[in-house]
């Protein structure tokens, strides 16, 4: 006989994995994670609050209606109150950043009406600012509690931008994406991604907007920066070494990227991590 017990409902500040970073700001819980539980030991749960899930390395598993099956980093996924899934990360090497907002808290903000209904993936705005926490809440430097609270912000704002039509992007957009993670170190054009998806260039520039809010080139820029941030953790490689295999002309190019995206130098990043 099939088991009639609920499903497991987790409650405010509840969060799977072991945390290298937490933060409360008003409105919202902030945590860094890694995973601790295996994916087959993963069951169907119920999150009673909105939350948002930043996947930073390895693959993403969700059954939440709405939201791609499979997420590959970086990717930002938003899932309204009481969605109820079996989202689970593929091996235990996994990381990524959760946010979390307490009922009480979603209902005071101006557009939670305009929030989607059904899970749905975030790019542009949205995923800058994930990026963000993301850095701040595992950097050994103090940030001020307005940044974290504009960062938050801001993941709302974006979500509440999108229309009911442009949420699920179409598979050949999602291929797009994962090309652009994939080979970011590499030199591509725009010409070339769009005959692999087999559209026309226009076309797939206001695709990708539509969907991320932002430009194919502003997401090669991104997982580049990501990539690079992964790589500042190997301290055999030099900065000049990751420069290159990331797709930056040179270290200067990197540097200045880098800190104009995190705020502090690939040197002092790496230095925070270790």
């Amino acid at each position: 006989m099939a088991s009639t017990q609920p499903h497991p409902v987790f409650q405010h500040g509840q969060f799977l994995g072991a945390a290298s970073g937490r933060r409360s700001v008003p409105g919202f819980e902030l945590a860094a994670l890694r995973p601790t539980v295996p994916e087959h030991d993963v069951h169907t749960h119920t999150h009673a609050d909105a939350h948002l899930v930043l996947l930073l390395e390895g693959r993403y598993i969700t059954s939440a209606r709405g939201a791609a099956s499979v997420c590959t980093d970086p990717t930002l996924i938003y899932n309204p109150p009481g969605t109820c899934h079996r989202d689970r990360f593929q091996g235990l090497a996994a990381g990524s950043s959760q946010y979390r907002l307490p009922r009480p808290h979603y209902a005071l903000f101006a557009f939670a009406a305009r929030l989607p209904d059904d899970a749905c993936i975030l790019g542009g705005d949205s995923l800058c600012a994930a990026l963000h926490i993301a850095a701040a809440l595992t950097s050994r430097s103090e940030h001020p509690l307005l940044s974290f609270e504009s960062w938050c912000a801001e993941l709302l704002s974006s979500a509440a931008r999108l229309e009911p039509e442009s949420r699920l992007p179409p598979p050949w957009l999602l291929r797009i994406r994962e090309l652009l993670h994939d080979a970011c170190g590499d030199p591509l054009e725009l010409q070339a991604l769009a005959g692999a998806a087999g559209v026309h260039s226009v076309h797939l520039t206001r695709a990708f907007r539509r969907h991320f809010r932002c430009t194919p080139g502003d997401y090669l820029r991104r997982c580049r920066l990501t990539q690079s941030a992964a790589l500042l953790a190997n301290k055999r490689l030099s900065l000049t070494d990751i420069a290159l295999s990331c797709g930056f002309s040179d270290q200067a190019h990197f540097s200045r990227s880098f800190g104009r995206a995190y705020g502090v130098s690939p040197s002092a990043y790496r230095a925070a991590r270790q």
